[in-house]
């Protein structure tokens, strides 16, 4: 069983599978659709390139309007509803699709709201609801979640330390250091962006994903009690750093040899590192898997 419902940016909600509105045909939820350019590439051997786009999906939902047991007060109190939460002017919404225990939602600008003439005696109405989507992923409604945290310790042995064959070899301490990598499962099926935020000390941070052989990287002192958080999402792009109590911009910290990478679809190898992990920081990883279809 199929449930949709939208919630406007303005808190209007309207539900289609249960309620009055019933669910007759949907349009769109598939995967959407590709174009392919290609370009004589800038090298010197005048290569073609070949360059993929995914287009920006549009949902057409058709859906009758129940209007039994209603009077004409009745009948225009549910239109009106129905055209409040579809008139949101330029502003995006949320579109959730439920089908059994699997619910992706996706961002959606309502674009049209059609109520088909009926007849006098019927007491059901055609209603036709438009969306177009920009950013044409569906997505799961929690993120998903991974921590790496640094630690560091000092092992001391007595005051004639530990002797080698080597001459000249000696040592009274040896220090130890928490792991480096992480395995995060991208379960979509197209890349992720991610959203990593890194809490001091720590200097001069980097973030890489080895499964793509991208990175970014932070140069800036990060102490304890501030930390810095990096925002992949393409269209809002940002690092920012929280410092004296204030979320300032950091974008000027960035490395100029970075990506701003995602999460390919399946096993991603993470490396994080820096110049000098300081005790308790932390790395958070959270993001939302990506799916071509509802």
């Amino acid at each position: 069983m199929t449930e949709i419902s939208f919630k406007s940016a303005e808190g209007k909600e309207l539900e289609l599978g249960k309620g009055r509105l019933k669910l007759l045909h949907v349009e769109g939820f598939e995967a959407p659709k590709v174009t392919i350019a290609f370009a004589k590439g800038p090298g010197i051997d005048g290569a073609i390139e070949a360059k993929y786009r995914i287009e920006p999906r549009h949902i057409e939902i058709d859906a009758l309007l129940d209007l039994r047991n209603l009077d004409e007060i009745g009948i225009s109190e549910e239109r009106k509803n129905i055209s409040e939460a579809m008139n949101t002017g330029d502003n995006y919404g949320k579109l959730t699709v439920k089908r059994d225990e699997r619910i992706r939602n996706i961002s959606a600008m309502p674009c049209q709201v059609i109520f088909k003439k009926k007849r006098w005696n019927e007491e059901w109405q055609k209603v036709i609801l438009g969306f177009i989507c920009e950013k044409p992923f569906f997505k799961n409604i929690e993120p998903i979640e991974n921590r790496l945290r640094f630690y560091a310790w000092l092992t001391e042995f007595s005051e004639e330390g530990i002797e080698f064959n080597e001459e000249g070899l000696e040592f009274s301490r040896i220090e130890n250091a928490g792991g480096r990598t992480i395995e995060i499962i991208n379960n979509g099926n197209v890349p992720a962006p991610i959203k990593i935020r890194f809490t001091g000390p720590v200097v001069d941070p980097y973030i890489k994903n080895k499964t793509t052989n991208e990175t970014i990287r932070i140069d800036q002192i990060i102490k304890e009690g501030e930390y810095v958080e990096i925002d992949t999402e393409p269209g809002r792009r940002q690092i920012k750093l929280l410092r004296n109590g204030y979320l300032q911009n950091g974008m000027h910290y960035l490395d100029l040899e970075s990506t701003f990478w995602k999460l390919k679809d399946g096993k991603n190898i993470v490396e994080i590192g820096d110049i000098s992990p300081g005790e308790g920081s932390e790395a958070l990883f959270e993001f939302y898997e990506h799916y071509l279809e509802a």
